[in-house]
């Protein structure tokens, strides 16, 4: 009996000590599934951007640009095809759009800043640039860094003496005569670049509402030197030539003036000149001095003004609707 005493206390022992191993891996176990579930968000985020890197990237874009030639023939009915009597972008030079109807021809006589003195100037950060560098001494300049079609009616780009603005809201109560739009750089990283059309579209109807009687001109943007740009890889010729080509058709459709500063700035294949920039989209001055002589020798006369005019009013309420 005395022996069988002594044995009890270690049968207990044994229990206790399995129950503790139990208890121990449970612990352990609920320990990484709480860690887990409580990382489960991070790990969405990192997947996400993930994602988003991918869906940006040139050659996810490249793949859809493909796709979407093989079809080109099914949707010529489509709004987004171009029109007859303008001549697409080569993907690999800076072809001149002087055949467009819309497209602003070469004048012999250049205007000095005075024709500025009416118009406003609206654009990113590649605009702003021009305007501390070009050397113009007149005009109103709305610009903002990071400035695009998607945002412009509702980020406060514009700084003011009483607090940020958006755009739509420093241009009420002015009257500007001429109209420079001059964005598109932040726009080249959509996956789909039909958003773009769209917003671009919508931008400048509601510019036109609020400007009705101004002459429109509508700029390309101008290329980039791809090998020093650090902003990301969908920052390419490739997709400005593809925007550019959007803008022009946007132009031609709805009676915009269609400005190219490629035709002096780009290199001839299809790039900004070399060296023109430090970090390969803002440029040095005397490249932002070559923009503006573009400008003061590429304008439309008074018959060419009245021709605009009386077509804006007419096409006016066909873009908002199609932006729609």
């Amino acid at each position: 009996m005395a022996q069988q005493r002594k044995r009890r206390p270690r049968r207990t022992t044994r229990f206790l000590n399995m129950l503790l191993l139990i208890f121990a891996f449970l612990v352990v176990f609920e320990g990484r599934l709480i860690i887990n579930i409580a990382s489960r968000g991070g790990i969405h985020n990192q997947v996400q951007e993930q994602l988003d890197e991918i869906f940006s990237s040139s050659d996810f874009r490249q793949e859809e640009a493909s796709a979407e030639s093989e079809t080109s023939s099914e949707t010529a009915k489509d709004s987004t095809t171009v029109p007859k009597n303008i001549t697409p972008f080569a993907e690999d030079s800076a072809v001149s759009a002087a055949n467009a109807k819309c497209a602003v021809k070469a004048q012999p006589t250049a205007m000095n800043d005075s024709y500025f003195s009416d118009a406003v100037f609206i654009g990113d950060s590649r605009v702003e640039g021009f305007h501390m560098q070009s050397g113009i001494t007149q005009g109103t300049f709305l610009t903002g860094i990071g400035m695009n079609s998607s945002d412009i009616f509702e980020t406060a780009y514009i700084t003011t003496s009483s607090g940020n603005v958006t755009v739509f809201q420093a241009l009420k109560n002015n009257n500007f005569k001429k109209m420079y739009i001059m964005i598109g750089t932040n726009d080249l990283g959509y996956p789909d670049f039909e958003e773009f059309r769209k917003n671009y579209t919508k931008c400048l109807a509601e510019l036109r509402k609020l400007m009705p009687d101004a002459v429109f001109y509508v700029s390309a943007v101008p290329y980039v030197e791809e090998s020093k740009v650090q902003t990301g890889d969908y920052v390419n010729n490739k997709n400005i030539d593809t925007v550019n080509q959007i803008i022009l058709d946007i132009c031609s459709t709805n009676n915009y003036y269609y400005l190219n500063p490629n035709e002096v700035l780009s290199d001839g294949n299809g790039a900004l000149i070399q060296d023109a920039t430090s970090d390969g989209i803002h440029m040095y001055p005397e490249y932002c001095a070559k923009w503006l002589d573009y400008l003061r020798t590429h304008y439309v006369t008074a018959s060419d003004g009245s021709e605009s005019s009386s077509s804006e009013s007419e096409t006016s309420s066909e873009s908002t609707s199609a932006a729609q």
